[in-house]
């Protein structure tokens, strides 16, 4: 009866301002790689990608019960409002089992009830590192204590659009930083003055269409930009690299015959990358990589 009674006093995830229908609003500002995913349309990519602190297979279970989930990734382990040492932070909406999986963590050596900093309680493993709360529509995970108060994140103007259709999608934060890295890895001598960077893909039988969106300051820039892009992506495909199938990694010039695939579309200040449909697995070489090149 004791346990009983500690896991159904589990806190359960109170919100106190509207939430939109991704659950981005739900997450702390000043991360890195923000990510939106529809868990059962998504669900055969998110099963092949790793991700900080988290990864397909382990979260399997709860990916069964999950609708759509939001995720933040952070930089060097240090969030913009200084909260703790947050690697990652995810609110997940779906239909959770709340009494049965306290009462699993009450009787759990790894999991161990705590105090948040805010109020309630979560429950946290030190083993994985995992820290969460969750109700019966609502599950908060990190790595840290997934109630303290933060600032929340904001979805740059124009991504609610972009982000229709799309079965995962999301945007970087600094891109310009991280993309023109990238570039450099692939032999790109370009400086992207890149204010926004969207990316989404979407399903097509067991294939998947990848899409990157880049905003630049203005139009004019985004047309100096497009005529680069053309230039490059003629030096690109005349090279014809291949690789990066059957297990083995994918290098920063495999990657980008593949971006560059088709040529690049304008609109206004935004231009658009869209990618030759590709397998679970290339994406997840591709994903791999860029996640290495990047930093």
């Amino acid at each position: 009866m004791f346990f009983v009674l500690l896991a159904s006093c589990a806190s359960s995830p109170r919100v106190s301002s509207p939430v939109d229908e991704t659950g981005l609003s739900l997450l702390p500002a000043g991360a890195r790689v923000y990510l939106w995913a529809d868990t059962v349309k998504a669900r055969p990519l998110l099963d092949v990608l790793s991700f900080q602190g988290i990864n397909g297979k382990d979260a399997a279970q709860v990916l069964d019960k999950t609708k759509s989930a939001a995720v933040a990734f952070f930089t060097d382990g240090r969030d913009g409002d200084k909260t703790g040492n947050r690697q990652f932070y995810i609110a997940a909406m779906g239909n959770y089992p709340q009494f049965s999986a306290s009462l699993s963590f009450a009787f759990s050596k790894n999991w161990k009830k705590q105090s948040s900093s805010s109020g309630g309680s979560y429950w946290y493993s030190a083993k994985d590192k995992v820290a969460l709360t969750m109700g019966n529509n609502l599950a908060l995970v990190s790595d840290t204590d997934p109630l303290a108060a933060f600032s929340a994140a904001a979805a740059p103007g124009g991504f609610a659009e972009f982000n229709r259709g799309f079965a995962l999608a999301g945007w970087m934060n600094d891109s310009a930083e991280s993309i023109n890295v990238f570039l450099a890895s692939m032999g790109i001598p370009l400086q992207l003055p890149a204010e926004d960077f969207f990316f989404g893909a979407k399903n097509q039988a067991e294939l998947w269409d990848l899409v990157f969106k880049i905003r630049t300051p203005s139009a004019a820039q985004a047309r100096s930009l497009l005529a680069l892009f053309s230039i490059t992506r003629l030096f690109i495909l005349r090279s014809n690299p291949q690789g990066g199938s059957d297990g083995e990694p994918m290098s920063p010039q495999q990657a980008a015959a593949l971006l560059f695939a088709n040529t690049p579309e304008l609109d206004e200040a935004y231009l658009t990358l869209r990618m030759d449909s590709l397998e679970t697995d290339k994406i997840a070489l591709l994903f791999n990589m860029f996640t290495i090149y990047s930093n």
